[in-house]
C-alpha cells in the first residue's frame, strides 16, 4: 500500500506544476505562484526511479500546461469552422509535440541527481535557461513555437523584471526556475530540517533581483529623454472574418477613416497589420493612402500585404505628402498561418491558413525607419516572440519599437493577453519604448523599463493617442550590447557537471 500511495503520489506532482504554471500566466496573472510552481515537478524526478518514470513526469506537466495556456487553439479552430474532434486534436496534437520541452529538461534533471542535491538546483535552473534559448534559437532553422518562457509570468512585477536588461528573459526564467527545483529538492530528499536556512539562496536571489529592480526604476526617474512625439494607435476591431471580403471592403474603408476624423494633430499614425482590406501595390489603395495622409498632415506606418520583391506581410512609412519612404517585412513567418513548413512534402496535403496563401520572410537585418530624428525598429505580429529580432535592431540603430499585429483569430481568449504581455520583455530587455497597434487590441505603449504607460481594452475600437519619449543615441542595454553571456555561462556550467556526472 505504501509504495502505491507513493506512485500515485508522483504522477499528480508533474500535473501539479502545469496547474500552478497555468495560474501564473494572463489571464490568471498570479505570477507569485511561478516561484513555486516547480517544486511538484522537481520532487516528482528525486523520487523516479527510472528514465521512464522520469520521461511521463515531464511529458505530463508539459502536456497539461500547453494544453492549459493554448487552449485558444481549439476555440480559433472552431470559429474558424473546423469540426470539434479536429479542433479537439490539434490543440492535443500541439500540446503533446511542446510538451517534448519538458521532457527533455526532465530527463536532464533525473541524470543530473548524481551531482547530489545541493548542486541539482543550480545547474538544473542553467539547464532550464539553455532550453528556453535553445528552442528560439531552433526558429532561425526549424519549425518551432517558443511562446512560452518562464520568465514571462513575472509581467506585472516590474522590479523583478529589470534583470533582463542584463541577462536577457533567459536570467529570469533561471531565477524563478531556481526557487521551485531548490523547494522541490529538499522536500524530497528528506533534509526539511533547517527549511529557512536551506532556503536561504533563494531568498538572497530574489532580494538581489529586487533590490537590483529598484535602483533601476529608481534610477529611470533621473534619465530625460531627448524629446517626444505624438502617435495615435490606431484599432479598429475589424471583424477577421470580413477583412478580405471585398463586399466589406467600403465598410472598412469608412470605419478607419472614422476614427482618423476623430483624431487632434499627431505626428504619426500607427496602423495594425495587414490593416488595408487590399493590397499595398493596387493603385487604388496607394492613392487612397496617400490622399488621408495629405488630408491630415501626419505620417503613416501602415501594415499591408505586398507583391513587391516576393509577397511580404509588411509596414510601410508614408510621410504627410503621401509617398512611401520606407519599408519593413516580416522577418519570421506564422508556419501554417502564413507559410507551409517543409513545403517539398507537406505542400501537397497542407495549404496555409491565411486567405492570401503564402508569403516570404523578409530579411533578418533591416534598417529601421528614420522618423523625426530617431530609428524606429519594426516587428509585425508574433515576431515580438523572438528576442534577437529586437536586440540585432537595438544595435543597429532602433531607438524606439513598433509592433503591429491582428490578433482577431484569437476572440475574447487568454491569447490576446498572453501576447501583448511578450513585448513588455522586449522593451525591458533592449531599454527601448515600444508602441503597438492591434487590430482589435491590445494596443499600448511601454516605456524602456517595461512599464505600460497606455494600454487599449480588447475589441474596443478607437485611436489611442500616446505621447512617445524619444531617447536619441542612448546605448543598448548590456544585454543587447553585449548578446547572451548569459546563456553561454549557462552552456558552460551544464557541460562542466556533465562531464563531471557522466564521463569522470
Amino acid at each position: 500500500m505504501k509504495n502505491k500511495t507513493r506512485y500515485s503520489l508522483s504522477d499528480i506532482l508533474p500535473v501539479l506544476s502545469s496547474g500552478l504554471l497555468v495560474l501564473s500566466y494572463p489571464k490568471f496573472s498570479q505570477g507569485w505562484l511561478a516561484w513555486l510552481a516547480l517544486a511538484p515537478l522537481s520532487a516528482a524526478l528525486w523520487r523516479a526511479r527510472t528514465v521512464r518514470q522520469a520521461a511521463l513526469a515531464g511529458l505530463s506537466a508539459g502536456f497539461f500546461f500547453y494544453a492549459g495556456i493554448l487552449y485558444w487553439i481549439y476555440t480559433t479552430m472552431r470559429a474558424g469552422g473546423v469540426s470539434v474532434p479536429v479542433s479537439a486534436f490539434g490543440l492535443a496534437a500541439l500540446s503533446l509535440i511542446m510538451s517534448s520541452e519538458f521532457v527533455l529538461i526532465s530527463l536532464f534533471g533525473f541524470y543530473l541527481r548524481k551531482a547530489g542535491p545541493r548542486i541539482w538546483p543550480y545547474v538544473f535552473s542553467a539547464g532550464w535557461a539553455l532550453m528556453e534559448y535553445g528552442k528560439v534559437l531552433l526558429s532561425l532553422k526549424a519549425v518551432w513555437f517558443p511562446w512560452f518562457m518562464l520568465g514571462y509570468t513575472q509581467w506585472e512585477h516590474t522590479a523583478l523584471i529589470q534583470a533582463v536588461s542584463l541577462t536577457g528573459v533567459y536570467g529570469l526564467s533561471a531565477a524563478v526556475c531556481f526557487t521551485g527545483a531548490l523547494t522541490g529538492t529538499l522536500l524530497a530528499t528528506g533534509r526539511q530540517w533547517g527549511v529557512l536556512r536551506r532556503l536561504l539562496p533563494a531568498v538572497l536571489l530574489l532580494s538581489a533581483l529586487w533590490g537590483y529592480g529598484r535602483r533601476e526604476l529608481d534610477r529611470s526617474e533621473s534619465v530625460g529623454p531627448s524629446g517626444y512625439f505624438s502617435a495615435a494607435l490606431l484599432q479598429p476591431c475589424v471583424e477577421l472574418y470580413e477583412k478580405w471580403d471585398p463586399g466589406k471592403a467600403g465598410e472598412i474603408r469608412g470605419r478607419i477613416e472614422k476614427l482618423l476624423d476623430g483624431l487632434d494633430p499627431v505626428d504619426l499614425v500607427l496602423w495594425p497589420e495587414n490593416a488595408l482590406p487590399g493590397w499595398i501595390d493596387d493603385p487604388f489603395y496607394a492613392a487612397w493612402l496617400g490622399e488621408l495622409a495629405k488630408k491630415y498632415k501626419t505620417s503613416f506606418i501602415v501594415g499591408s500585404v505586398s507583391r513587391g520583391d516576393g509577397r511580404h506581410v509588411s509596414a510601410f512609412l508614408l510621410n504627410a505628402a503621401g509617398g512611401i519612404t520606407a519599408s519593413y517585412d516580416k522577418r519570421r513567418l506564422v508556419p501554417f498561418g502564413e507559410f507551409v513548413p517543409f513545403r517539398d512534402f507537406l505542400g501537397r496535403f497542407v495549404k496555409p491558413v491565411a486567405a492570401l496563401g503564402e508569403f516570404t520572410e523578409g530579411r533578418l537585418e533591416q534598417r529601421p525607419f528614420r522618423f523625426g530624428g530617431a530609428g524606429l525598429g519594426g516587428s509585425i505580429c508574433y515576431e515580438s516572440i523572438f528576442p534577437y529580432l529586437f536586440e540585432s535592431s537595438a544595435r543597429g540603430g532602433a531607438d524606439i519599437f513598433f509592433n503591429i499585429t491582428n490578433d482577431g483569430w484569437y476572440l475574447d481568449t487568454a491569447a490576446p493577453y498572453q501576447h501583448f504581455i511578450v513585448n513588455i520583455f522586449r522593451a525591458a530587455e533592449t531599454r527601448r519604448p515600444l508602441i503597438r497597434a492591434a487590430n482589435n487590441g491590445i494596443s499600448g505603449m511601454i516605456d524602456p523599463w517595461g512599464r505600460i504607460a497606455a494600454k487599449t481594452g480588447l475589441d474596443e475600437p478607437g485611436a489611442r493617442v500616446v505621447r512617445v519619449p524619444v531617447y536619441s543615441g542612448a546605448a543598448p542595454s548590456p544585454h543587447a550590447a553585449y548578446g547572451e553571456w548569459f546563456v553561454y555561462f549557462c552552456t558552460a556550467l551544464v557541460a562542466a557537471f556533465l562531464i563531471a556526472v557522466l564521463f569522470v
